[in-house]
């Protein structure tokens, strides 16, 4: 991970002046809505984005996220407040390392997960003391585990909703904002913690996906899909990266713990998503 953009360990500056950086954040979101809802820019040109329509790789075609002009503006300022419009949108891979507590083992575990941002791709090796688990998903090398060296392979309805909520990775949903991605339709809804709204992501098909829930800051502090909620902690840096340092399942089955959060500007190698002995590209 040599070449990666962030690196690990730094801790966040406590005497950042927060009021300020809310401003800025909020600024730079509304001057990018209007780029991307109006199209404003020079000499005609066209800002180019990477789409992640009907589960397929990163495609060029012109920038503009759907939906409520305020909910983009504050999805936005979210991308702001974790790093910056700039560094997200050309992001393409992301290693993330969790540790993991649910309630029903007597082991926690670490889980080291590859994260393809161009497209419906994710490698979760899972190890602790006495278990050790690899889980895979993608369109091309299908929906898989290694469970302590046992190979199984998922059935097509188990990898059809993997491919369906791909999209809706909470990670994705932050690419994808920061490169205004066309798949994504942004609208506000009402939230379930009293006085919030959430912002709700819809695809192509008008369905709803995910939302988040975001603070006084612009700062995530719920994601959620029609198949989970999870309350997040506060936001901990990571190179020029701030993500949630901790996350809780809604009914607290299971709880994470970021330890590192690495990424690049270059996809993963794609053999990673396939079974071993099965090569790939």
């Amino acid at each position: 991970w040599s070449s990666d953009v962030c690196s690990s360990d730094l801790q966040r500056d406590s005497t950042e002046p927060e009021t300020w950086r809310l401003a800025v954040n909020r600024l730079a979101a509304v001057l990018k809505c209007l780029v991307v809802c109006f199209g404003l820019l020079p000499n005609g040109t066209r800002m180019l984005v990477a789409s992640m329509q009907d589960g397929a790789d990163s495609r060029t075609q012109p920038a503009g996220l759907r939906g409520d002009s305020e909910a983009i503006a504050d999805a936005q300022a979210m991308v702001e407040a974790m790093g910056g419009i700039l560094i997200w949108a050309e992001l393409e891979n992301l290693h993330l390392v969790h540790e993991w507590f649910p309630w029903y083992r007597v082991d926690s575990y670490v889980e080291n997960e590859i994260l393809d941002l161009t497209g419906p791709r994710s490698r979760a090796d899972r190890r602790s003391e006495i278990s050790h688990q690899i889980r895979v998903y993608s369109a091309e090398g299908g929906r898989w585990t290694m469970q302590d060296g046992e190979l199984a392979y998922a059935g097509d309805d188990a990898l059809r909703r993997d491919l369906e909520r791909a999209p809706f990775n909470f990670f994705r949903l932050v690419r994808g904002v920061a490169a205004g991605d066309p798949f994504y339709e942004i609208r506000y809804g009402e939230g379930d913690i009293p006085g919030t709204r959430r912002l709700e992501f819809y695809g192509p098909d008008g369905e709803l996906g995910g939302w988040i829930i975001l603070n006084a800051r612009m700062e995530p502090i719920v994601k959620a899909t029609p198949a989970y909620r999870y309350t997040l902690g506060p936001l901990e840096r990571f190179g020029n990266l701030w993500v949630p340092a901790w996350g809780v399942y809604d009914n607290g089955t299971t709880r994470y713990q970021m330890i590192s959060l690495s990424a690049t500007d270059s996809p993963p190698d794609r053999s990673l998503f396939f079974p071993p002995g099965e090569g790939g590209p």
